[in-house]
């Protein structure tokens, strides 16, 4: 039974943000940002860089719009816990914008570097193997806005999410091998080629990183003589996918015919297979020889096998329903069957395994010599008609079957890094590991929300990816703090996740989303005053708290909300 009764509780959410804000400071973001960006001086609250730290709490918040940034600080005490003592009212979206164009024209690749390079010393970043990908970010309404003339431009292009009706920008991004730590962003023209980015990108990850040995693993876009040319020039490394364009397939067909012997290399519990042979090429009137790694993997072996039996059944298929249709409409000449049946192999991809033969067996038809219906008690004269009938004998080549099933497996890798500095084994490692940034563009498009867009100068857009940018880090950051002292602890986390124990690889959204019910509440006392409290932490948020050596001290109403009495209503 109740026996006391308290009302006018006033309650709102902490959520995670004092573990944002504390990662927030280890990176120095805000420091850095007023060191550098002139404040205009009739702006006396709310500097640049704690408006960024704003619209990067925003992002992480699924919060894009930036007028609902200040509804945030207004309905919970998240921005209050990672910016205390800032009024809810100085967070209107001009004085956001504002600062928006301030870090554009500052210079953003001057501020992404400072502020990567504070983060990769304070949190010890690797980045021996660094990883590039582009991905397309469509925007909805006009985003011609522009300031200057100079810079992005918004427009058609190919779009990877297939709304060709919509204009996009095309955003480029690095990461480290490192718990695919991001590196380096760019935004390029919405049309702009994905072959036309990779040179500018190794370029700026060589500012930022100060060096030029890091192994640059791309797509297979990566593999063209100019590209390959110009790294291999400046004394870089890289590894690709070879594109199978005819100079490499033969190459690749040939090492497959001709090799005698391929290491072993364990992956996965498994053993793949792996051999190398040069491949020489001319750009500029000047020869490169490179290294053609020829791998073998069981999965992909599986995939293609079960294409060629399909490709095998479909033209086989699409070969007996056409043989039903023979002599009628526009089958009824061999050039047109013969156009028919080359269109199936084409589709299947089939021509290699199948051959096929037109043959003609003439009908002999008698027919009237005279039109109409002849007279009573006479004996019409007949003349014999032939007519075309046509049949098509399909071949099977079981040779050219059994050689291109030898070949399912094997994909070839191209690169330029002498096999004494990156064995077989390593160009496939580091290769396999592409996906980092794959799965990055993924959760910034999915989980995130990159596109739509909700700014409308090119310039904003461009600052906002700065921040989004940053908005990823954050997430790494957290998320590679947790991994590395459960693996230094040897043991995971439990009642973390339904019905598992010892959970070892945790994402940053599952360890922040474990906070999102904590919340701040002040009670009215009878003499006028209040008694503030935050929700008690419970053993796995505590337990989570240890992982990201975040003191709980942070989860205080003392700590996070001393400077609260500065805005509170009356």
């Amino acid at each position: 039974m109740v026996e006391n009764e308290t009302g006018d509780v006033k309650t709102q959410p902490v959520g995670s943000g004092p573990i944002i804000g504390h990662f927030f400071e280890r990176a120095g973001i805000c420091e850095i940002i007023d060191k550098n960006v002139a404040l205009d001086p009739r702006r006396k609250k709310l500097t640049h860089g704690e408006a960024c730290i704003a619209m990067t709490t925003g992002i992480l918040s699924q919060i894009f719009p930036l007028y609902r940034i200040r509804k945030l600080a207004e309905n919970s005490t998240i921005l209050e816990s990672v910016l205390p003592g800032i009024e809810p009212k100085e967070y209107f979206d001009d004085k956001l914008a504002d600062t928006l164009d301030a870090i554009y024209d500052y210079g953003l690749g001057n501020l992404e570097m400072q502020i990567t390079k504070r983060m990769i010393e304070e949190f010890e970043i690797h980045s021996d193997v660094c990883h590039n990908d582009t991905t397309s970010a469509s925007v909805f309404g006009n985003c011609d806005n522009r300031r200057t003339d100079d810079g992005l431009k918004i427009t058609f292009g190919y779009s990877k999410k297939h709304r060709q009706d919509l204009k996009q920008l095309v955003w480029s991004l690095s990461v480290s091998d490192d718990h695919a730590f991001p590196l380096f962003q760019q935004a390029y023209d919405g049309n702009t080629a994905d072959v036309d980015t990779y040179v500018e990108q190794w370029n700026n990850l060589i500012e930022l990183l100060g060096r030029k040995d890091f192994l640059y693993v791309c797509d297979s876009k990566l593999v063209t003589f100019e590209n390959m040319a110009c790294i291999n020039d400046d004394e870089g490394f890289f590894p690709a996918p070879t594109p199978m364009y005819e100079t490499y397939k033969n190459t690749f067909a040939d090492a497959i015919d001709d090799h005698d012997s391929e290491i072993l290399i364990e992956y996965k519990n498994r053993f793949n297979r792996g051999f190398e042979t040069p491949i020489r090429t001319t750009w500029h009137d000047k020869e490169y020889e490179f290294r053609m790694i020829i791998l073998f993997d069981h999965g992909l072996f599986n995939i293609r096998k079960k294409s060629l039996e399909n490709r095998k059944a479909g033209t086989e298929s699409a070969f007996e329903k056409l043989i039903g249709k023979l002599n009628k409409y526009n089958l009824k000449t061999k050039e047109g069957i013969d156009r028919a049946c080359n269109s199936i192999l084409k589709r299947h991809n089939s021509a290699a395994m199948f051959g096929y033969e037109i043959l003609n067996e003439p009908e002999t038809i008698w027919k009237n010599v005279k039109k109409g219906r002849p007279r009573k008690n006479e004996t019409p004269k007949k003349k014999a008609v032939q007519t075309d009938r046509y049949k098509v004998k399909l071949a099977f080549d079981r040779d050219a079957y059994e050689k291109e099933l030898s070949q399912c497996g094997y994909y070839p890798l191209i690169t330029n890094k002498p096999e004494s500095q990156l064995s077989i084994e390593d160009a496939m490692t580091a290769h396999k590991n592409q996906y980092k940034v794959e799965h990055t563009n993924r959760r910034a498009k999915s989980g995130f929300r990159l596109e739509p867009l909700y700014l409308h100068t090119p310039e904003r857009i461009e600052a906002f990816l700065f921040l989004f940018k940053i908005a990823l880090q954050i997430l790494v950051m957290i998320e590679r703090t947790a991994r590395i002292n459960i693996k230094k602890r040897n043991k995971g986390l439990d009642d973390f996740m339904p019905n598992r124990k010892d959970v070892r690889n945790p994402t940053a959204e599952s360890l922040l989303g474990e906070f999102q019910y904590i919340i701040k509440g002040e009670i009215p006392l009878p003499n006028g005053n209040f008694s503030g409290f935050v929700s008690r932490l419970t053993d796995v948020q505590k337990e989570i708290l240890e992982i990201l050596e975040v003191p709980e001290a942070r989860f205080s109403y003392s700590y996070l909300f001393m400077h609260s009495q500065v805005y509170r209503d009356p």
